[in-house]
Formats: C-alpha cells, sequence, structure tokens
C-alpha cells in the first residue's frame, strides 16, 4: 500500500506564531489544522523549484533547510496573521501538506480545494518529483468520497427543505381555496343581503310617501285634533312630508269645500 500520512505538527512553527511563545488555548472561532503527505523523490533543486513557482503571485516561498516552502494565504487576521492558509513542504523524500479549516467550513469540502490546490503545484513540478501515481489515486479515490458524502448531505439538506416547503405550499393551497370558497360565498350573501335592503327601502319609502286621500286625511285629522289650526312646519316634521306638498293639499282641500279658512 502507498504511504499517505497526516503530517505531525510537532516541532513546526506555524505563520504568526512566534519561536519561544507559550502555547496558549485556541479560542473556539479559532481554525483546526490538518494534513497530508505523500512519499516523493526528489530529482531536482530547490532552485529548480523556485524557478517552476516564480511566476505564481500569490505563494509566498521560503527555504526550511533542503525544503521549499510554499505558503498560500487565503485570509488573514486582524492582526494581519495568516488566518485561512496552507503549507506545502517539498522535501527531499517527501512532500507535507498542512492547512486550516474555519469553524464554520465543511472539513471534506476544505480538504477538496487544498487537494486541488496541491495538485495544481504538483502539475507545475511534475519534473522535479518522482511519485508512486498509487498514492496519487489514494488521494483522488478519497476526495471524490468526501465529495459524494459532501453533494449528498447537501442534496439531502435541499431536498429536505424542498419537502417542507412543498408541504406548506400544499397547506396554503388549500388555505387559499378555502379563502376563496368563503369569499364567493360572502360576495353572494353581500349581494342577496343589498338586492333585500333594496327591496325594503322601496317599501319604507313606499310606507313614509302618503297618497294624496291618505294626506288629506292625515290633515283633516290634526284640524280635529288641534281646534282647526294646523302649523304646517309641524306637521311636516311629524309626518315626514314636505311643507310644499301640505300646502298643496290645504288648497285643495279649501278649494274643494272639505275646509274652511278663518276669516
Amino acid at each position: 500500500m502507498a504511504n499517505v500520512n497526516a503530517p505531525s505538527s510537532s516541532g513546526r512553527q506555524m505563520p504568526g506564531q512566534q519561536r519561544g511563545a507559550p502555547a496558549q488555548a485556541a479560542p473556539s472561532s479559532a481554525p483546526s489544522v490538518s494534513g497530508f503527505r505523500v512519499q516523493a523523490k526528489r530529482v531536482r533543486t530547490v532552485q529548480d523549484l523556485t524557478a517552476h513557482f516564480s511566476e505564481l503571485a500569490f505563494l509566498e516561498m521560503s527555504n526550511d533547510k533542503d525544503a521549499l516552502v510554499a505558503l498560500n494565504v487565503e485570509s488573514r487576521d486582524i492582526q494581519k496573521n495568516p488566518y485561512l492558509f496552507s503549507i506545502i513542504y517539498f522535501r527531499p523524500g517527501s512532500i507535507e501538506v498542512m492547512y486550516t479549516c474555519l469553524p464554520t467550513m465543511s472539513p471534506k469540502k476544505r480538504r477538496i480545494d487544498v487537494l486541488r490546490h496541491f495538485l495544481n503545484l504538483l502539475t507545475i513540478a511534475e519534473d522535479c518529483y518522482s511519485i508512486d501515481m498509487k498514492q496519487i489515486y489514494q488521494l483522488l479515490e478519497s476526495a471524490v468520497t468526501d465529495m459524494n458524502e459532501y453533494v449528498t448531505a447537501d442534496y439531502d439538506k435541499l431536498f429536505s427543505l424542498y419537502d417542507n416547503l412543498k408541504t406548506e405550499y400544499t397547506a396554503l393551497q388549500k388555505k387559499v381555496k378555502e379563502m376563496t370558497d368563503a369569499t364567493s360565498s360572502l360576495s353572494k350573501e353581500n349581494y342577496e343581503l343589498k338586492s333585500k335592503n333594496d327591496e325594503l327601502s322601496l317599501k319604507l319609502k313606499g310606507l313614509e310617501t302618503f297618497s294624496d286621500s291618505v294626506l288629506a286625511l292625515k290633515i283633516q285629522e290634526w284640524l280635529g285634533e288641534h281646534k282647526g289650526e294646523i302649523n304646517i312646519a309641524d306637521f311636516s316634521k311629524v309626518y315626514n312630508v314636505p311643507e310644499s306638498r301640505v300646502e298643496q293639499m290645504l288648497n285643495k282641500l279649501v278649494t274643494e269645500g272639505y275646509i274652511e279658512t278663518k276669516g
């Protein structure tokens, strides 16, 4: 089997760490550190590697004894120290990769991103190392497995969200139908009530409006109850009849001899 291991970080200085500084407990927001190692034989010099990577502006390179250190800083903290980054140690007999992963990131997706970066650099420096490709295949197989689990997890999450939204949508559709039916029923009832109200209004208006014969009788009753006198304004107010019509009826009753005016 090929030897693909995670490198030990003991004795190794991380970016932003001061030598001799006492170890402190990492805060809960601090990134975690992970990595892997590939056994490989370097067949070119460190200078050759440096020349291969010289055109990559994002890489920060330095020498660590007989190794080339390639640092890729993706983000820094408020003190400008590397926060999200990866380091690749190009040694004579191996290539070691270390990287950080933020608490908010998926470790599997982060590993896939770092592996892609590593393979890109390995492609550029292909003539500088002799590598058993079984190790690369193992890394790729592991990445595909992680990717499948990552994508499957996202799919399950999306499907669950879709299923919940579909259930809510169905419930809302049912409520909309019920409200539409209720609105239609209320509209029908409102129309019927309005028609009935109009009919009653016409009847009431008819009851409130006296015919000439009824008005003449009412005037005669009023005169009988008020000693032959009539106050047109009071009569009009009591019976809700326009004063002009009362005057017209009074004149008609006098003209036809039903009542007499006092001299």
